[in-house]
């Protein structure tokens, strides 16, 4: 069970597992309160898969069982397949790490978030060079464990966030060079084979650069500095490139927000017809990706219990995200 700690008693918050107001017993993570170790206990299950303590705990253990096999030999059999799969999971644990700490928006958790982020980036590269390494029987024991598109989504999703961390610590400079670097080999990575999958990371790459750049000129008049336009134009040219391939690719919930970045930018350069069109656009968009969702929803809510159809009548009128935790897991 985690370790709790008792903060200041003026301190009070809502418990996780019940509700109560007068919660004051905080999980390791300092993310979460409680009334008592038995609402703890109750909300374990639910919580361990976002407590960063439980997360570190699991990252120390699967870089022992690392460090063992790597001690035992490196030889390309049944053991270098197993440590490819091991290092997966170990990545992903370290990136969800990560966004979890960068979520946070706690100044003091920032550092650590970008050492997750990085050990994530070194691991995710490490798979997918050992991986074509392997020859035979072992290529293929890997293509069936190794998830290839589940390492290339982890990789392309911690470059992002490492991106946005830095801006989030003012850093901005480092900021466009993680971005710039991601674009430089996500494209190479295209021209070599193009895939959706690709396609759709190089869309939240330049989604985020000109998210970036719009932040950057945002900041300079504010502080009443004259903006440079040149960011807005360069922006813009880089937002309407992701929406082309968001549009493509029918992920209509990402073009949706990329228009409203967009919107944005256009607003910055005086555009205003063009920024309500843009609008527009976007809320056509959000209806028909909504309407889809509701769509799969009705589908996926047929093949419930009884019981949780029951529980889940009064929130039938409401967006998915927003019914209570308890429909939402049994759900999955």
């Amino acid at each position: 069970m985690v370790a709790t700690t008792r903060p200041s008693p003026t301190l009070y918050r809502v418990c996780c597992n019940c509700n109560a107001p007068d919660a004051d017993v905080k999980c390791s993570c300092l993310a979460v309160y409680y009334c008592g170790l038995a609402c703890q206990q109750a909300h374990i299950l639910e919580h361990k898969h976002e407590c960063t303590h439980l997360l570190c705990k699991s990252i120390k253990k699967k870089g022992a069982v690392i460090s063992r096999l790597q001690v035992q030999g490196g030889s390309a059999g049944v053991v270098s397949v197993e440590l490819m799969v091991l290092e997966q999971e170990l990545a992903s644990v370290h990136g969800k790490v990560g966004r979890l700490m960068m979520a946070s928006l706690q100044a003091a958790k920032y550092q650590e978030a970008e050492t997750h982020f990085k050990h994530a980036l070194h691991l995710y590269r490490k798979v997918e060079a050992s991986r074509g390494t392997l020859r035979g029987a072992a290529a293929r024991a890997a293509a069936g464990k190794v998830a290839g598109k589940a390492a290339d989504e982890g990789l392309y999703s911690a470059i992002v966030d490492l991106g946005r961390l830095a801006g989030l610590m003012c850093m901005h400079d480092d900021e466009l060079q993680v971005y710039q670097e991601a674009l430089e080999e996500v494209r190479g990575d295209i021209a070599h084979a193009s895939t959706p999958q690709l396609q759709g990371h190089l869309s939240r790459i330049l989604t985020a650069m000109g998210k970036m750049c719009l932040n950057q000129y945002s900041s300079q008049i504010t502080n009443g500095a004259e903006g440079d336009k040149g960011k807005c134009t360069g922006a813009k040219s880089l937002l309407e490139e992701a929406l082309s391939i968001q549009c493509a690719l029918a992920e209509y919930g990402m073009a949706a927000q990329t228009l409203i970045i967009l919107a944005s930018g256009h607003g910055y350069l005086e555009m205003f017809d063009e920024a309500r069109s843009t609008l527009k656009q976007a809320l056509d968009l959000t209806r028909r990706c909504h309407g889809e969702e509701a769509k799969k929803w009705l589908y996926v809510t047929s093949k419930w219990p009884s019981c949780v159809k029951r529980r889940s009548r009064q929130y039938s009128n409401s967006y998915p995200y927003t019914w209570p935790s308890c429909v939402r897991h049994r759900s999955r």
